[in-house]
């Protein structure tokens, strides 16, 4: 493999993924429980939505300083598809940084 600068995230891939997964978990919970008008309901909502945000901010950020193949439509399809292209993404990182050193 060539020398590249840091292509890891700078909290570790475990924790991305478990962030991602958790932010969509406790969404959905939040979702659920304010239909079913739950005392609790705004506060599991509103952290899930940081959380959220916060993943995707850390997923954009490696999307950008990496060079991966076809960077625009990944982060385009952050912009069009919030919620499941950081998923996608994370199962795809592997190949398209491979694909980004070998057509860059």
């Amino acid at each position: 493999m060539s020398s590249t600068k840091n292509q890891d995230f700078k909290i570790g891939i475990k924790t991305v993924w478990f962030l991602v997964v958790g932010n969509l978990l406790l969404i959905a919970f939040g979702a659920i429980a304010k239909i079913q008008h739950w005392e609790f309901s705004q506060f599991i909502l509103s952290f899930g939505l940081v959380l959220f945000f916060s993943t995707w901010i850390i997923v954009l950020s490696d999307m950008t300083k990496n060079k991966i193949y076809n960077k625009t439509f990944w982060v385009m399809s952050m912009l069009i598809m919030p919620t499941i292209a950081p998923i996608i993404y994370l199962i795809q990182r592997n190949k398209l940084l491979r694909l980004g050193q070998k057509f860059s």
